[in-house]
């Protein structure tokens, strides 16, 4: 389908003409700009016809705001064929004068930059553009600098895009299972009842990279369903496709929400055979389930300001954040900590699980240039809420400078506002500490846990693995802690590589009380091998942690069979598109999607949040799937299955739902067809099958957002 290069609509609901807004691909303003525009402009109208001045109100406020100066480039991210070019642009605004910009690229052989900003893509790779910007701002005689960053995928200038999908070396094609009886196994033939929606602008902003070959009915698939890296049957990686990792995990009015870094970032900037060094990671990614193995996807929210889309702009990583909520004001607030490069803790503040994020104290929280400078390294920070309403940080690590109680982790009590300290911080003297800090109160006692080093044991600790999870117990949250054992070996000795070798990497935890029971959520490498790929992407698991009625812990049992299902899901309820237990040949898509009448679609820079999306390639396979494990369809069984999805304009997709295996008991089978805005709203009937089931959806075709789906009674 055609791409424009140039221009995309944004529309009200009512698509009225004097609603649109043209914008210049590559010189969007980010979305929390145009809200705040759209909101002004409200204000402003509303004024207007109460007679109401904002003189006196806001005049301070916009003084201030004009007078900051700023410098950006016209694009943060950009996806180029070979041969193409793409002249990157500065915006500023407030600045008296620009005295040099220097322009380089991590990888010349892949992106080339020329001293005006112009790129020539060059072969099939991912480079980044950087541009160091010296400058004067119009309110100050002295010049500052700043590096301006731009992300550039070169794909490969064929007919046939790139896999982006591709077999696992060590999975086989999937062979489908024995079909059970179920009645009654009629197929319905209804054509499906089409209605636009009123949203035609979506903002996606998610973790794959959208890499499609054309639905060419000519094109003899390979095998006729996309293939799993997780398998068909595993709970364990919790992601199918996405690198996401360093997990800490809360519990929220019935649901489990889990906060990983977005290796999926590092893994687009380095590529398939490059090495993990964290560098790229600027946001994190949150997922969230009631029944430990259908798992939502909310997508990944950009906390530091390394991205065009930072929030915190003081921020250049994002590392390992964590998360807790308290009642702030009769509200329920949250609050997520996170690393900056190794050396500073920010906080991020929400009003939801999911946010929307957004930064209440202006600077970094702890470490060196902050008015919480730390005797410890301010990494891998955990927090804990106790019984009281008191809540603590715990944070540190073993950098090359740690020497003596310097190696020591550090804990502090948090002031009311839960982004300021009430206290001085103190050590907890942890054996072979090294990083990752857990903290829990578990029975009365207090429980800290920690990533131990490398190094060489002795006496009492012989026998403690090298950077494995160890724990200890304290009667206060502030200690003293004693050293009680290890509870997590490192997923390396268990989870080994194709020779039998261990595969040891970094170790990262999270100990969450869910529905009554104790789960430790950690990280692997089990999804990068699937892929059969070299960089270290890792990936979040979880397996029961057992208490014993000492308080004392179990050797937690790593598999891949990971936690059973708590609950049956219920398919009569509204359900996000982003909701699986495993899927391939989609995912949740590290880009945004803007539509355009009759089929056109532009791929523009990510924010916020994410959207399902298909991952199209002919030549490898025909359906792309995601699975619903143990859903219950009740003793009458459905009457009709409800969806609502946008594709290209004037397309059609093939939906096919189907029970307990990828070709069982058809449910439903449906042509789905997009209206001029790419939107689709169906409703059609369903076979009636009984009882819990395996759900599996399948599309025949591009989906640019699967947004919900639901069965009527």
């Amino acid at each position: 389908m055609q791409r424009p290069d140039e221009e995309y609509v944004m529309r009200c609901p009512n698509r009225t003409i004097c609603c649109e807004l043209f914008v210049r691909k590559g010189e969007r303003e980010s979305m929390r700009d145009y809200k705040k525009a759209v909101l002004g402009m409200t204000l402003a109208l509303s004024m207007v016809v109460t007679g109401s001045s904002l003189d006196g109100i806001t005049a301070s406020a916009a003084a201030k705001s004009s007078k900051k100066a700023t410098v950006k480039l016209s694009s943060g991210k950009l996806i180029l064929k070979a041969g193409a070019k793409k002249t990157l642009k500065l915006k500023k605004k407030n600045v008296k004068k620009i005295k040099s910009m220097k322009w380089t690229s991590s990888k010349k052989s892949v992106a080339a930059v020329s001293k005006k900003g112009k790129i020539t893509a060059k072969k099939a790779g991912k480079a980044v553009i950087r541009c160091k910007v010296k400058y004067i701002a119009k309110a100050s005689k002295k010049a500052k600098t700043k590096t301006l960053k731009c992300r550039v995928v070169v794909k490969k200038n064929t007919k046939a895009a790139p896999v982006v999908t591709k077999a696992p070396q060590k999975t086989p094609v999937v062979t489908p299972t024995t079909v059970p009886t179920v009645a009654p196994t009629t197929v319905p033939t209804a054509a499906p009842t089409l209605s636009p929606t009123s949203t035609p602008v979506p903002t996606l902003a998610p973790t794959l990279a959208p890499t499609e070959t054309p639905d060419d009915p000519a094109v003899t698939p390979a095998q006729t369903y996309a293939t799993s890296y997780k398998g068909m049957t595993a709970n364990n990686p919790l992601l199918a496709n996405s690198f996401a990792c360093d997990p800490t995990a809360i519990e929220y009015n019935g649901r489990v929400y889990v906060y990983m870094s977005n290796d999926t970032q590092e893994h687009y900037g380095q590529g398939d055979d490059g090495e993990n060094g964290y560098g790229y990671i600027t946001s994190m990614h949150v997922i969230s389930s009631a029944d430990m193995v259908n798992w939502t996807d909310h997508g990944t929210f950009s906390l530091a300001g390394g991205t065009a889309d930072g929030l915190e702009d003081y921020s250049n990583c994002c590392w390992a954040p964590c998360a807790t909520y308290k009642k702030v004001n009769g509200k329920d607030k949250f609050f997520i900590y996170y690393t900056n490069g190794g050396y500073q803790i920010n906080v991020a503040s929400a009003d939801s699980p999911t946010g929307p994020f957004y930064d209440e104290r202006k600077s970094s929280l702890l470490g060196p240039w902050t008015d919480n400078e730390s005797t410890g390294d301010a990494l891998d920070p955990a927090v804990f809420t106790d019984d009281d309403g008191s809540s603590y940080l715990v944070w540190g690590g073993d950098c090359a400078r740690a020497e003596g109680s310097k190696k020591y982790p550090r804990i502090r009590k948090l002031a009311d506002n839960m982004i300021s300290f009430d206290g001085e911080e103190k050590a907890i003297e942890a054996p072979y500490f090294f990083e990752d800090s857990g903290i829990n109160k578990i029975g009365d006692k207090y429980v800290y846990s920690y990533c131990t080093d490398w190094g060489t044991r002795t006496g009492q600790y012989k026998d403690l693995d090298i950077c494995s999870i160890a724990y200890m117990v304290a009667d206060s949250p502030m200690g003293p802690y004693k050293y009680v054992g290890e509870v997590l070996p490192n997923c390396g000795s268990v989870f080994k590589k194709a020779d039998g070798s261990d595969d040891l990497a970094n170790n990262h935890h999270s100990i969450v009380q869910f529905k009554g029971e104790y789960y430790m959520f950690y990280h692997t490498m089990v999804l990068r091998t699937s892929m059969g790929i070299h960089f270290g992407g890792r990936s979040t698991h979880v397996n029961k942690l057992n208490v014993k009625a000492d308080g004392t812990f179990d050797i937690v049992q790593q598999d891949l069979d990971g936690v059973p299902q708590l609950a049956d899901f219920d398919p009569y309820q509204t359900v996000s598109g982003l909701t699986s237990s495993n899927n391939a040949g989609m995912g949740a898509i590290e880009t945004n999607v803007i539509y355009r009448k009759n089929g056109k679609v532009n791929y523009v820079n990510s924010i916020d949040g994410a959207k399902m999306h298909t991952i199209k390639d002919r030549a490898k396979y025909k359906y792309s799937w995601l699975s619903i494990k143990g859903a219950d369809l009740g003793d009458n069984g459905p009457k009709t299955f409800q969806a609502k999805l946008k594709g290209y304009g004037l397309g059609s997709v093939n939906l096919k739902v189907c029970a307990d295996a990828l070709d069982g008991t058809e449910i439903v089978n449906t042509t789905v067809n997009f209206d001029e805005y790419g939107d689709a709203k169906i409703e059609v009937p369903a076979a009636a099958v009984q009882g819990k089931h395996d759900l599996y959806i399948e599309f025949d075709g591009s989906v640019l957002d699967f947004e919900s789906w639901q069965f009527t009674k």
